[in-house]
């Protein structure tokens, strides 16, 4: 009788799910770990497909029963439960292993990181491909699972795979996209590694996996790579950007998008990369096309997201804001007076120099969450002017906020921090400042 090794499935979330359902097919052995506790339905699932559970991977005694490990992309791998894995030479993947299934002769593979606006970069480039005829999707860490497009009969000219520093981390080696873009690296997740140096050099290795690298000039610097194009944004020679519209210059000829829907500097600089790499792809998408686009293109839920809530005021929804510089990028965009909802797990970012994003356009600074009086402790050492409180809620955050705002001012959620300490996820800190702010502003 052979004995069939197991398959190890860390993260029960929407990744570890989709691999579960794809490894079931394959017929694989399987053991799942994640310390939630399981429903009633999810348990009877588990015991009709024979699946083993396990809320603590060091109940796992015996590796030598492991054939391999397929990691969800926020497991971190400093775990000694990895590390023991390494040494036994057992592999640890994740759903971008099975990229490597694709039919490349028919489908180009890009593959997009950066600390901030890889989201909307993803969203844009598959969406400007399929406007034009080049049927195209983005998966991976914009949300939707590797997995779905491989268990589907459709096939793509086209697959645009958002990329995060822990999921580059265990890329296969024979995982190669057609094209890389590293947009940008801040510090970032410095909870999770040892130092930003480490982050860095985890994005960077997006270059060692592509043919062509797209990359930013000054904060992601890629050395010696056959087909690199580095990027800098002074090179985009921008003439003027307006509330919904922006023009650049090329060779001595002006030229115009409007942009009724994606607002802001840090959307401009996600629209000229773009036009950078549907250059070098060579897609012959003509300037007309690209600008039929952007005039009908609606920008992404939770990244500086205007919101149609109360005239008198601008709500601005920008959740996905988990880190300092994406605060710093949404502060620069805007030019009017702004009430700002900020705080939650800073995740060891580190507090130097942010008295600087706050300068005379904010009328008031509203901390929340795990980290709000470290903010505010460091934020009253550098002796600042406006005007700073902290509440234990979205919802005190905006009582008090409609009690001082004026007309044509901005309340903007741009948190800068992990939201974990308080909700599910971003998306989840989003919905809620949108219900809140409906609620109290008695709009619908």
């Amino acid at each position: 009788m052979n004995f069939q090794k197991k398959t190890i499935v860390y993260g029960f979330g929407i990744t570890g799910q989709s691999i579960i359902s794809y490894l079931l097919k394959k017929n694989n052995k399987l053991i799942v770990i994640d310390n939630k506790k399981l429903s009633e339905d999810q348990k009877s699932f588990f015991k009709n497909n024979n699946i083993e559970y396990s809320e603590n991977e060091n109940e796992i005694n015996d590796l030598s029963i492991i054939e391999q490990c397929f990691v969800s992309p926020g497991v971190d791998l400093r775990k000694s439960f990895f590390q023991e894995c390494i040494k036994k030479k057992i592999p640890i993947r994740n759903d971008t292993f099975f990229l490597n299934q694709i039919d490349r002769k028919k489908t180009k593979l890009i593959g997009i990181t950066g600390t901030n606006g890889k989201t909307t970069f993803c969203s844009l480039l598959a969406s400007i491909l399929s406007f034009n005829d080049l049927k195209s999707i983005a998966v991976g860490n914009i949300g939707i699972p590797i997995l779905n497009i491989l268990t589907t009969q459709n096939k793509f000219d086209y697959i645009v795979v958002e990329l995060s520093s822990y999921q580059i981390e265990v890329l296969d080696k024979m995982t190669v996209f057609d094209y890389g873009v590293i947009l940008n690296i801040e510090p970032d997740h410095l909870d999770r590694y040892d130092s930003f140096i480490d982050y860095k050099n985890a994005k960077l290795k997006l270059a060692n996996h592509s043919k062509t690298i797209l990359h930013d000039k000054e904060s992601a610097v890629v050395n010696d790579h056959a087909n690199a194009f580095p990027i800098d944004p002074k090179d985009f020679h921008i003439e003027e950007i307006k509330t919904d519209f922006f023009t650049f210059k090329k060779q001595n000829k002006i030229y115009r998008i409007d942009t009724p829907y994606l607002k802001g500097v840090h959307n401009v600089k996600n629209i000229m990369y773009l036009l950078k790499l549907l250059e070098i792809m060579n897609c012959n998408i003509s300037f007309e096309k690209v600008r039929n686009f952007f005039r009908n293109q609606k920008g992404i839920p939770h990244r500086f997201e205007y919101l149609s809530i109360d005239n008198n005021y601008i709500f601005i929804n920008d959740s996905k804001a988990t880190n300092l510089a994406s605060t710093k990028s949404a502060l620069n965009s805007l030019n009017g007076k702004i009430h700002l909802l900020f705080g939650g797990d800073l995740k060891n970012q580190p507090l130097d120099g942010i008295e600087n994003f706050f300068n005379e356009k904010l009328i008031s600074l509203n901390l929340y969450g795990k980290d709000a009086v470290i903010i505010k402790d460091y934020l009253l050492n550098k002796k600042i002017k406006f005007d700073m409180k902290c509440f234990v809620s979205l919802e005190a955050i905006l009582e008090s906020i409609k009690k001082i705002v004026k007309k044509d001012e901005i309340i903007l959620l741009s948190p800068g921090c992990a939201s974990q300490d308080m909700f599910m996820n971003y998306q989840d800190r989003g919905n809620q400042f949108v219900e809140v702010c409906k609620k109290i502003f008695k709009c619908s």
